[in-house]
C-alpha cells in the first residue's frame, strides 16, 4: 500500500510568521541548545547552591504546591522567598506560581479563607461535598465569589510578589464528561463557563505581560482535551506524554500534533516528559535515587527526541519522573548541554515514523515501537 507522507511542522517561512507574533513577555527563547524548563516543589525551600543551580541551568521555572512551608509557614511565603532569590542571580528569569484551579490544599494560607466559607464548597447532586480522595475538597468555580477570591490569591502572587505568572492546574478533571453523574448536566456546564472566566478575570487582574499557563493538553483513550483553551492563554503543558494513560501510539502522536499545533499559534508549550517510570509506582519505591538517576539518563533518548519532533520556538522540555526535588527535578543530562541549532526543515511523518532535521542533529523517531535516534553532528 501506497504510503502517504504526511507534514507536520510549518515551512520556515510560516514559522518565521508565527515567531514575529509571540509575546515579549515569554522567557527569551533560543535554539542554541534544548529549551529546559524546571517545575517542581522542595517543602525545605533551597539552598544556595540549588538556587544557583536553577537560575543558571534555565530561563523558565514553576514552584510546585508546598514550595517552601516548612521554612516560610505557608506555599505562598516559600515560592515568593525562593523567586526572589532566584531573580537576584538571573533577573531575567520567569518564575511561574503554582495555584491549583479546582482542589483546595492546605499547605497555602489561602486555604484558611476557604475554610471559612463553606458556600463555596463544591457540592455533588445528593447535597454531600465532591472530594479528591475523600480529603480534598473542590473549588465551585460557578460561584463569582470563589472566582475573585481564586484571582485575587494570583495577583497577590504576580503583581504584588516576585512572580512572573500562574500556573493553572487541573484543567482536565474540572472538564472530565464523568462529573455530569456527579453535578447534573446544568451545574456541570456552569462550572465550564466558570473556568473560561476565572481565565478571563486572572487575565484581567494580572494584564498582558505576565504568563496564564494552564495544565493542560491531554490524550488517552477516553479523553482528547485541552486545545480549546490555547487561544486565551500563554502557555500550556502536555503534562502525561507517553506515561500513564497516553501511552499507546495514537495519543503520542496526537500530543506531538497538537504540541505542533498549538506552537503555531505562538504558544509556550511545555512537555512534561517522563523517563519511563514515574513517582507513583510501587516497583521503584525501595530503588536507591542513583539507580533511578541513572535510568533517566538511560531512557531520555526517546522523549527528548519526541520533543525535538514537535518543537516549535517557545516549546519547552521538562523531564522527571515527579513534581518534588526527589524525583530528579534538580538533576542534568549531557543532552542538554549538546548543541543543537535551528531546525533544517519540516518534520515529516510517514506512518508511525517521524523524523526531522536541525543544524547540528538529525532526529528520528518511531512511535509504534518506542525507538528513537538522536545523530549529533558534533
Amino acid at each position: 500500500m501506497k504510503k502517504t507522507i504526511v507534514i507536520l511542522v510549518l515551512s520556515v517561512f510560516a514559522s518565521a510568521l508565527c515567531a514575529q507574533g509571540t509575546a515579549e513577555h515569554y522567557p527569551e527563547f533560543s535554539w542554541n541548545k534544548i529549551p529546559v524548563y524546571i517545575h517542581f516543589g522542595d517543602n525545605n525551600g533551597l539552598s544556595d547552591e540549588e538556587i544557583e543551580f536553577v537560575a543558571t541551568h534555565s530561563d523558565f521555572v514553576c514552584f510546585e504546591k508546598g514550595h517552601g512551608m516548612n521554612v516560610h509557614g505557608s506555599t505562598e511565603k516559600g515560592i515568593e522567598a525562593d523567586a526572589a532569590r532566584l531573580k537576584k542571580i538571573n533577573p531575567d528569569l520567569k518564575v511561574i506560581y503554582y495555584w491549583n484551579t479546582f482542589l483546595d490544599y492546605s499547605m497555602y494560607d489561602a486555604h484558611k479563607v476557604y475554610e471559612e466559607h463553606p458556600e463555596w464548597w463544591l457540592k455533588k447532586l445528593d447535597g454531600t461535598l465532591d472530594k479528591k480522595r475523600g480529603d480534598l475538597k473542590r473549588y465551585d468555580l460557578s460561584n463569582a465569589e470563589v472566582r475573585e477570591w481564586w484571582t485575587e490569591e494570583v495577583w497577590k502572587a504576580v503583581v504584588e510578589g516576585s512572580c512572573d505568572g500562574v500556573f493553572m492546574d487541573a484543567f482536565p478533571q474540572i472538564a472530565s464528561p464523568a462529573n455530569i453523574k456527579l453535578w447534573g448536566q446544568e451545574k456541570y456546564d456552569a462550572i465550564q463557563d466558570g473556568l473560561l472566566k476565572t481565565i478571563e478575570l486572572t487575565r484581567e487582574k494580572i494584564g498582558p505581560d505576565n504568563i496564564i499557563m494552564y495544565n493542560g493538553i491531554r490524550n488517552t483513550n477516553k479523553l482528547h482535551f485541552g486545545m480549546q483553551y490555547v487561544d486565551q492563554t500563554d502557555a500550556a503543558t502536555i503534562e502525561h506524554f507517553d506515561q500513564f494513560f497516553s501511552r499507546d501510539k495514537e495519543n503520542v502522536a496526537l500530543d506531538l500534533e497538537n504540541m505542533i499545533e498549538a506552537g503555531k499559534k505562538g504558544k509556550m508549550v511545555i512537555m512534561k516528559a517522563w523517563p519511563g517510570f514515574n513517582w507513583t509506582e510501587k516497583e521503584i519505591r525501595d530503588i536507591p535515587y542513583e539507580e533511578l538517576l541513572q535510568q533517566a539518563r538511560d531512557s531520555i533518548t526517546f522523549p527528548l527526541a519526541c520533543f525535538l519532533i514537535a518543537a516549535q520556538p517557545h516549546s519547552y522540555f521538562c523531564y522527571s519522573w515527579g513534581y518534588r526535588d526527589r524525583h530528579g527535578s534538580l538533576d542534568w543530562y549531557p543532552e542538554f548541554d549538546r548543541q543543537l541549532g535551528e531546525p533544517e526543515g519540516r518534520a515529516v511523518r510517514e506512518g508511525w515514523i517521524f523524523s526531522r532535521k536541525f543544524e547540528h542533529c538529525e532526529v528520528w523517531i518511531d512511535v509504534e515501537h518506542k525507538r528513537a535516534k538522536i545523530d549529533w553532528k558534533q
